[in-house]
């Protein structure tokens, strides 16, 4: 039997060890689609400071004849939102795509949104592990303001319409398909590289 106090890298064992990485080493990125159905995709990213994800539930509530009165709780539905915010960097595809929408309503608030997460190897490489994509709706939009002092403000939270496809590293086709859109920033930016998935369940080194 193993000694549990010892970390191990054994998936067959409790006491796996998982990999902490930082926020910045996932990416965002806004779709715009054109009048002939392409999707332009803009990396969100100068400026940004923080991106919060929320998911809340709708929740449906009974107490059941056989639970002893007790109520009981069962989730029906869930919407999924991210709370994205920073500083305003004029002239960022993004940022200026994200801006240019708080004036409008409807559809003209829907975009493409994906994001991307990585995983930083031992040797400082990057490999994806899942992407998640769904049009989305931008609301609640703040482009700039703020003390006199301080650089202008920027904030945005994007809801999805559905629930969002994901994209597993066990699916290494699609997955390389839905990179060749949005290739890692963060690889050129570190100079370091990005590990392809393969059909044999391993990075591409």
């Amino acid at each position: 039997m193993a000694d549990t106090t010892t970390p191990t890298t054994d998936p067959n064992d409790k006491n796996v060890l998982g990999s902490i990485q930082e926020n910045y080493l996932d990416e965002y990125w806004v779709g715009k689609t054109g009048a002939d159905k392409t999707v332009t995709w803009l990396y969100l990213a100068d400026g940004i400071t923080t991106v919060t994800p929320k998911y809340t539930d709708k929740k449906k509530t009974a107490a059941y004849m056989n639970g002893g009165g007790q109520e009981r709780n069962t989730v029906t539905g869930v919407t999924s939102s991210y709370d994205i915010s920073g500083d305003r960097s004029i002239g960022n595809p993004a940022q200026d795509d994200i801006a240019g929408m708080k004036q409008k309503t409807g559809g003209q608030r829907e975009r493409m949104f994906r994001k991307v997460q990585w995983v930083q190897e031992e040797d400082g490489s990057l490999t994806p592990n899942t992407i998640e994509s769904g049009m989305g709706t931008f609301s609640d939009i703040d482009d700039g303001g703020g003390a006199a002092d301080d650089n202008g403000s920027f904030k945005v939270t994007m809801t999805y319409n559905s629930t969002p496809t994901v994209i597993k590293a066990s699916n290494p086709t699609d997955m390389q398909t839905a990179l060749k859109d949005t290739p890692c920033q963060n690889a050129i930016i570190l100079g370091v590289k990005a590990n392809m998935p393969t059909d044999n369940g391993n990075p591409s080194k």
